[in-house]
């Protein structure tokens, strides 16, 4: 995993700008919401301030930041937590 690059399209620490596929295919969901908002939206919505979550990071303390926006400039992300040696996975009985 690498560091978070808030300059994508999609901030990430994934390596998205790697995965041409998986890049491409998520670029289209944030111009798809926001056709959809102009669309069936209030009128004059996309000069509101809105009041909207955005992933930072997966920081237990600030994975997200609150705040007004307004909707064209909002930014959605996939962040990953980062990578332990030796993690191990408890499930079931085996804790």
């Amino acid at each position: 995993m690498s560091t978070i690059n808030y300059t994508d399209k999609i901030p990430n620490n994934v390596n998205l700008a790697e995965d041409r596929t998986l890049q491409r295919a998520l670029e289209q969901w944030q111009p798809n919401y926001l056709n959809w908002w102009r669309d069936v939206g209030p009128d004059g919505s996309t000069d509101f301030d809105v009041y909207l979550r955005t992933a930072v990071s997966v920081d237990p303390s600030g994975w997200a930041q609150f705040g007004h926006v307004k909707m064209p400039d909002y930014r959605w992300g996939i962040f990953l937590n980062p990578a332990e040696q030796d993690r191990k996975i408890h499930f079931g009985d085996h804790l």
